[in-house]
C-alpha cells in the first residue's frame, strides 16, 4: 500500500502535525517535555495497531507508544515517530477460577485495581492509580504487595503483541515464552503489547494501611527507627514507603499543615487484617505524628492515597537509585537535599524492599535489582519557570547519592535515560535480553523507551 492508502485507511484516527487535535494530543502526564511526533494514531483494536504499526514502516518511521503517558520521560510522544495511543483501549476481562485478569493497553492501574477488586482480588502494581498500569507492569512495578507477592512484572503471565513487522503474536510459557519472560521487567523494546494477563490474589477489599505524617524536622529520628524495624520486620508481609514532601493548600487538609515540609508514611501490612495495628505499630511511634489514619481500609483507598500529590499535566525532573540501608552518610547526603529543594513540589520517596520481589531469580525475569534494601525515588516538580534550576538539582542530587547507591542502579520507571542506566538496571541479564530484542524488533523500530541495543 501507498502511504496515501495507509492514511485513507486509517481516516479518523491519523492526526497529523496540521490536524485540529493534535497540539492537543501531544500533551503528556510530564509537561517538560515538549516532542512532536510526525503523526499520532488512535488505536481502538490490535487491528489498528498492526495498521498503524504499517503505516510507520511505509514511512520508515520509528514508534513510540503511548497507555497512560505517564512515564518521567515522555517515551509516549517521541520527536518525529509514530505514537501510537491506545488509551482507549480499555476492555478487562476477570477470570474467578484462575484468579487472573486479561487487561488492554489503555488501563490504568486504578482501573484495573477497581475491576479485580470486585471478585475480592488484586494485582501487584504501583502505589498509585493514574499511571497506565502496562507502563509501570513492563518495567517492573513496586507496589504495595511486592513483599508477599513480588512485582507487576513477575505477575506478568501472558501477552498480546504487535511486532515491528506488523505480526499479532500471542505470548504466554508455552507460545514465545523468551518473550515472556523478556516482558516481565523488560519495558516496551520488543513491540506494542496490547493486553497483558495479569495472575491476581486473593486479598479480600479491606487492608491495614498506614496512613501517617511526621514532621520533617525529626526526619533523621524517623528514617533511623525505620531502619532497625525493616531489618526485624517480616518483609515478606510489611511494605512501607516514605515521602518527603511539601504538603499544597488543598481543602482537605488543616491551613496549619499548608506549605508545611512533612514525611508521609504510606504502608500495608499483607496478612490478616486484624493483625495489622500490632505489626505495623512501631512505625507509628518513629516520632510523634503530625496526624495519624492508620486503619483498616478499602486496599482501593490506599492505592489512591498519593494521586493528590501528582499532578496531571506539570513540568516534572526526577531520579532513582537504589540503596542498601538508609543510614549514615547515605541518609545525611539524601536529607541535606531534601533540606533545601528548588520548589514546593517535591516527592522524596523511600520505599523499603524485600520479601516476595528479591526472591525472583533470572530465570523468569530480567528485572535484575533483587537484594536491595531501599529504593529512592525523587521528583521535583517546576512551579515558576525555575525548570533549570530543578534540573540541575536532581542532577547534583543523583551525583551526590550515587556513590552510596546499590550496584550504581536506578529503578528505570522513574529515571530519564542516561548513558548506563539500561545496562546497570539490568545486569547480567542484558545480553539475554539483547538476544530477545535482535529476535523481535532488529531494526530498533521501538527505541523510544530504556533502550536495549541491537546486537548487529
Amino acid at each position: 500500500m501507498s502511504i496515501q492508502q495507509y492514511e485513507q485507511a486509517l481516516q479518523g484516527k491519523l492526526l497529523l502535525p496540521t490536524s485540529e487535535l493534535y497540539e492537543e494530543k501531544c500533551h503528556i502526564f510530564n509537561s517538560a517535555v515538549q516532542s512532536k511526533p510526525a503523526a499520532i494514531i488512535f488505536c481502538e483494536t490490535e487491528q489498528d495497531v498492526v495498521e498503524a504499526v504499517n503505516y510507520a514502516n511505509a514511512r520508515s518511521l520509528t514508534i513510540a507508544v503511548k497507555g497512560g503517558g505517564h512515564h518521567l520521560a515522555g517515551f509516549a510522544i517521541a520527536e518525529g515517530s509514530v505514537a501510537i495511543d491506545m488509551s482507549a483501549m480499555k476492555t478487562m476481562t476477570v477470570n474467578e477460577e484462575t484468579k487472573t485478569v486479561e487487561a488492554e493497553a489503555g488501563v490504568k492501574a486504578g482501573e484495573l485495581t477497581a475491576e479485580v477488586q470486585k471478585y475480592g482480588l488484586a494485582v501487584p502494581l504501583g502505589t498509585a492509580s493514574n499511571p497506565g498500569a502496562f507502563g509501570v507492569a513492563l518495567s517492573g512495578g513496586i507496589g504495595y504487595l511486592r513483599g508477599v507477592y513480588g512485582l507487576a512484572c513477575d505477575n506478568i503471565i501472558g501477552a498480546t503483541i504487535v511486532t515491528a513487522d506488523g505480526e499479532i503474536l500471542t505470548v504466554d510459557e508455552y507460545a514465545h515464552p523468551d518473550l515472556l519472560w523478556a516482558l516481565r521487567g523488560g519495558g516496551g523494546n520488543f513491540g506494542v503489547v496490547t493486553k497483558l494477563v495479569f495472575q491476581a490474589y486473593e486479598i479480600g477489599t479491606d487492608v491495614f494501611a498506614l496512613d501517617l505524617m511526621y514532621d520533617y524536622a525529626d526526619a533523621e529520628e524517623v528514617f533511623t527507627k525505620a531502619q532497625r524495624f525493616v531489618e526485624a520486620a517480616p518483609n515478606e508481609s510489611v511494605a512501607v514507603n516514605f515521602t518527603v514532601t511539601i504538603l499544597p493548600p488543598v481543602p482537605f487538609l488543616p491551613e496549619a499543615l499548608h506549605f508545611k515540609k512533612v514525611i508521609m508514611v504510606l504502608g500495608m501490612y499483607a496478612g490478616a487484617k486484624e493483625d495489622g495495628g500490632a505489626a505495623m505499630q512501631p512505625l507509628r511511634e518513629l516520632a510523634t505524628p503530625i496526624m495519624d489514619q492508620s486503619a483498616i481500609m478499602p486496599y482501593r483507598a490506599l492505592q489512591q492515597k498519593l494521586d493528590p500529590m501528582i499532578p496531571p499535566s506539570v513540568n516534572c525532573y526526577g531520579t532513582a537509585l537504589y540503596f542498601d540501608k538508609l543510614e549514615g552518610e547515605t541518609l545525611q547526603t539524601f536529607l541535606s537535599f531534601m533540606d533545601a529543594p528548588p520548589s514546593p513540589g517535591i516527592l522524596g520517596q523511600v520505599w523499603s524492599l524485600g520479601g516476595k520481589m528479591n526472591e525472583m531469580t533470572s530465570e523468569t525475569s530480567p528485572f535484575a535489582m533483587r537484594d536491595a534494601g531501599w529504593a529512592l525515588i525523587v521528583d521535583v516538580m517546576a512551579m515558576a519557570d525555575d525548570d533549570a534550576v530543578c534540573e540541575t538539582w536532581i542532577d547534583d542530587l543523583y551525583a551526590g547519592l550515587l556513590p552510596y547507591a546499590h550496584k550504581k542502579a536506578s529503578y528505570l520507571n522513574s529515571i530519564n535515560p542516561t548513558e548506563n542506566a539500561v545496562e546497570d538496571a539490568f545486569a547480567d541479564n542484558y545480553a539475554r535480553l539483547q538476544q530477545v530484542k535482535a529476535l523481535y524488533d532488529p531494526t530498533n523500530v521501538f527505541c523510544h523507551n530504556h533502550n536495549i541495543k541491537v546486537i548487529k
